[in-house]
């Protein structure tokens, strides 16, 4: 990967990865904890909240190919920025604004959009 972009490609994604993984391990784990620090309702089951940080994980691992080679994995390096930063943020950007949702998950577009 010769080309400076794909270098700051790959690194802003791998940014993006970590942050993910701030929010999976409390939500897979500690997911009243989480709830809790972000002022939110607290559902039952609570498994809903750990299968999102499972879902989460997946998709992360998803966007490591894109990540280490983007020419070469010139799809999924175009998806982990259009369809899943773009399609979350705006999801939960509309979900607060227009659909009546709790507070506590409009940081999520914020960081889904400027973290990676």
């Amino acid at each position: 990967m010769n080309n400076q972009y794909a270098k700051w490609f790959g690194r802003v994604v791998w940014v993006g990865i970590a942050a993910n993984i701030l929010f999976i391990i409390p939500t897979c784990f500690f997911p009243e904890w989480l709830l809790s620090l972000l002022h939110m309702t607290i559902p039952v089951p609570i498994i809903w909240v750990r299968a999102a940080g499972l879902l989460l994980l997946e998709i992360s691992i998803l966007y490591i190919p894109g990540a280490i080679a983007p020419y070469r994995y010139r799809a999924t390096a175009w998806m982990s920025v259009l369809v899943t930063r773009g399609g979350g943020a705006s999801f939960f950007f509309i979900a607060v604004l227009f659909f009546g949702q709790e507070l506590g998950f409009y940081p999520l577009p914020l960081l889904i959009s400027f973290l990676g």
